[in-house]
């Protein structure tokens, strides 16, 4: 009976220490990604469709695709709207606007790197409970110059991290540019000063 007692005093106690280990972890990521240079929030991808002078001379419609960071929908479509137009000289329109699957994006201050690349990590807990496995998927957005630099950029984040991982997936994407809420491209800021 006092066994039983003991264990039940006890289950508390163990439940607060894992709430208190789950709470370390997370602040430790946070610490992490903040660290690096990333920006946590609500990304939007757009397609734009647009006229685009070729590289022969002639002019082509051309598809391409952005992230905008925005608060609602209406938003992200003005500012993809106005951020692309420094790059396009015809007319513009949205194509397609969704909310992206990740929240977090990872930047690389390399020139070369040029390209965005989805990371699905899987973060693994044990349930003691069921003594099983658990893994709970997440996304990011990290800019590498390659599969590799984005898989660097992936580990240099997840480094020293409380829990354990696993990088499920590195996909390139089509993004052509990441745009930061605050932040005006160069061609922006040039047609700013004159007006």
């Amino acid at each position: 009976m006092l066994q039983r007692k003991a264990r039940l005093l006890a289950l508390p106690i163990i439940v607060l220490a894992y709430i208190v280990k789950c709470l370390i972890l997370i602040i430790n990521i946070r610490i992490k990604i903040m660290a690096l240079n990333c920006k946590a929030s609500t990304w939007f991808e757009a397609k734009i469709r647009s006229e685009k002078q070729m590289e022969d001379g002639l002019t082509k419609t051309v598809k391409e695709d952005y992230v905008v960071d925005a608060l609602t929908f209406t938003e992200a479509e003005a500012r993809i709207l106005e951020e692309a137009s420094a790059y396009y000289s015809g007319a513009i329109s949205v194509e397609a606007l969704k909310i992206a699957a990740f929240k977090e994006v990872f930047f690389d201050e390399d020139p070369a790197a040029d390209k965005w690349y989805k990371v699905k990590i899987q973060m693994i807990m044990f349930d003691e409970k069921t003594e099983k496995e658990k893994r709970t998927n997440i996304n990011y957005l990290v800019q590498g110059a390659s599969t590799q630099a984005a898989f660097k950029n992936t580990e240099e984040v997840m480094k020293g991290s409380l829990i354990d991982y696993a990088i499920a997936s590195i996909t390139e994407t089509k993004f052509l540019d990441v745009f930061v809420y605050g932040e005006l491209n160069e061609s922006s800021k040039e047609k700013s000063k004159w007006m």
